[in-house]
């Protein structure tokens, strides 16, 4: 298996661009693409080296790079594996749970609670989350970590009326799926989700949680779930971590109109 992986790693001896850089962009392009996929292992140094027949510091280099970049991972003191996963399929394309996502991607879920409290919010809040403003209204406010084999994922907050759950904030333990406990405990399930998503920088505290650094690059989703009686139940803003690729549909006439409007 290891040298057929090594197949598809090349470098150009022509090329003025340093080996190391040219094997580091290689895998890297094999990663995104999953010809290497997740927990592939990869060739060891000195079996790549050989391969390729470059001095061994090249290997090095590009694999210190591409932990850095967080497109591989050490398990042990010469074997490296990817730990790149690609979210976007299950989670931004579909109307999927993120604990549902995180299955499909095969990788064993978990869930962190960070923070659970009822909160009032402002009739501005309400009226940006899309909820009917309420000077009493009361909100289950919910921020959790939620995990893939112990590696932090995305870090989700929700807002839920307490009008629609009432005794909520009792009873939610707070690692439990939510979709799953609103259907079992109130018999609502979510029928319709409007998601919006952007690229944003983590903040400080954001980064803390998913052990990224500050101003890293993430994906921002904030999402309106509705019931089948069109009330809006859950507001939910959600960062992922930066190690997934992110694709997005864009036409021939969008571009040429954003242009138009840009020049």
């Amino acid at each position: 298996m290891q040298s057929n992986l090594m197949n598809y790693i090349t470098i150009d001896r022509r090329s003025t661009i340093a080996y190391n850089e040219q094997i580091k962009e290689s895998l890297k392009a094999l990663i995104v693409d999953q010809t290497f996929y997740y927990k592939t292992e990869l060739p060891s140094y000195m079996s790549l080296a050989d391969y390729l027949n470059v001095d061994i510091k090249y290997i090095k280099t590009a694999y210190d790079q591409l932990i850095q970049e967080r497109y591989i991972k050490k398990i042990d003191a010469n074997r490296y594996e990817v730990a790149y996963f690609e979210l976007t399929n299950y989670f931004f394309d579909r109307n999927v749970a993120i604990y549902d996502a995180i299955i499909a991607l095969g990788l064993t879920p978990s869930i962190e609670c960070v923070e659970k409290k009822v909160v009032k919010l402002s009739i501005e809040q309400q009226e940006y989350m899309g909820f009917t403003p309420n000077e009493k209204a009361k909100f289950f406010y919910l921020n959790r970590l939620y995990m893939g084999n112990h590696q932090p994922i995305m870090i989700l907050e929700n807002y839920l009326p307490m009008s629609v759950f009432p005794d909520i904030d009792q009873n939610f333990i707070g690692d439990e799926p939510l979709n799953a406990y609103l259907d079992e405990h109130y018999f609502i399930k979510a029928n319709l989700s409007h998601r919006i998503t952007q690229a944003v920088n983590l903040s400080q505290s954001l980064a803390k949680h998913l052990n990224e650094r500050k101003n890293a690059a993430s994906i921002r989703s904030t999402n309106r779930v509705y019931d089948k009686n069109k009330r809006l139940i859950d507001f939910g803003c959600s960062h992922t971590i930066s190690s997934y690729y992110f694709q997005g549909l864009i036409f021939r006439e969008d571009i040429a109109n954003y242009y138009k409007t840009t020049t």
